[in-house]
């Protein structure tokens, strides 16, 4: 059986380990130290809890893929595979090691929470502590016994819990203090400029439909359904065909010479993409987050120079992209701005791009600060070696 690669999937897990709430704790205690750096400490059953949590996760948005992709008919075949065939290494522990990395990085952050003298203010103390009751009345009328023994299945405690959320808390206050305007990684235009040239692509695009197209008035216009969403018909094999010459054509009018604007003019099918004016961008932080198609479009303008040209096919379109170079300062523009902000699940808006890069920048800032600690931390390998996302309670609720 030919597997789909794994690659695809990684980032997007990487991204969720690294991003994903600090919630944790155990039944009786924080549970037995295994990474500690200064006053900083990381507890068994707080990795315990980011492999229950992060395994719902995945279970929940990869499961079926994982078990159609991989002929499997349970998820605990799949984390037993080799990851390489030429390895030792398996799915579990190449994504348990995401964990680990991930509880590095919080262990670092909290001890320079502590170095810089921050405290938590009284309003996040009781954002903590209002979500705490919420949770109490609804899984156990307000009743904090009963509410422990709920609690008690996936390991860990109200106390726990709270100390845990209060982390999170602690780790959003340090990146808000070292990278808001005044402070000591301040966002410049430089930075922002220098994370869009690592992370986009620039490309213009001629688009035609296969296999499914946008159902058309007689006048030419797109029909829309109830829901106000474009309405697509199955294509026979006659359209298709057709659709498949036009794309040729256009291919061959370009490679001999014709402008690509004046190809475009003539064959793109999708309306939309012509109205940016300044080409379409691409971002890493996007695209694995949006599906195949554009993880696949990226991947290719990745392997493309500037100036070349290619057709490439998906699910129900054949795309000819040319690679554009990168223009300075393109996150500013208005023009742009579609693809340059990004939805906050926490306040449910979209963010600047200035706003919003400030997390990588300190997961960035979070990684070279372990590099210079490295001497300092303290781990407790043998305690870890016990710690498996494959024997983890999926924790969906907490």
């Amino acid at each position: 059986m030919k597997k789909r690669p794994i690659r695809r999937i990684l980032p997007l897990v990487l991204a969720l380990c690294l991003l994903a709430p600090v919630f944790c704790g155990c039944a009786g205690s924080m549970g037995k130290t295994v990474m500690s750096l200064g006053s900083a400490r990381i507890t068994e059953n707080m990795i315990t809890f980011w492999l229950s949590r992060y395994k719902a996760q995945f279970v929940y948005a990869y499961g079926s893929a994982v078990k159609s992709t991989y002929g499997v008919s349970d998820l605990d075949d799949f984390w037993a595979m080799k990851y390489q065939s030429d390895a030792g290494q398996t799915y579990d522990d190449l994504f348990t090691g995401y964990i680990l990395d991930n509880a590095r990085t919080y262990l670092c952050a909290l001890y320079l929470f502590d170095q810089f003298g921050l405290k938590l203010s009284d309003a996040d103390v009781e954002e903590v502590d209002s979500a705490l009751r919420d949770l109490t009345d609804n899984y156990a009328d307000g009743n904090r016994s009963e509410f422990n023994t709920v609690l008690a299945a996936y390991g860990f405690n109200y106390k726990t819990l709270r100390e845990c959320y209060l982390v999170d808390k602690k780790v959003s206050a340090l990146q808000d203090y070292l990278f808001s305007s005044g402070g000591p990684e301040a966002v410049t235009d430089d930075k922002i400029e220098a994370y869009y040239r690592s992370t986009y692509f620039r490309m213009t695009q001629i688009c035609i439909f296969i296999n499914q197209c946008p159902e058309l008035t007689d006048d030419g216009q797109y029909v829309t359904g109830d829901d106000g969403n474009i309405r697509y018909r199955d294509m026979n094999t006659v359209e298709n065909q057709a659709a498949r010459d036009r794309a040729q054509a256009a291919l061959n009018a370009i490679n001999n010479g014709t402008d690509f604007a004046a190809v475009s003019d003539q064959y793109n099918e999708n309306r939309e993409s012509s109205s940016y004016v300044n080409g379409i961008y691409m971002s890493a932080d996007s695209v694995y987050t949006s599906g195949t198609d554009l993880t696949t479009i990226y991947e290719t303008l990745a392997e493309m120079n500037v100036g070349d040209v290619k057709l490439i096919e998906l699910e129900n379109t054949l795309h000819i992209v040319k690679k554009l170079e990168l223009d300075a300062g393109a996150w500013k523009e208005t023009a742009n701005s579609d693809f340059f902000s990004y939805y906050d699940s926490d306040s449910q808006s979209y963010v600047s791009f200035a706003e919003y890069i400030k997390t990588p920048l300190f997961l960035n800032y979070i990684q070279k600060r372990l590099t210079d600690f490295s001497a300092d931390i303290k781990v407790d390998e043998d305690a870890l070696a016990g710690l498996k996302i494959s024997t983890a309670q999926e924790n969906y609720y907490f």
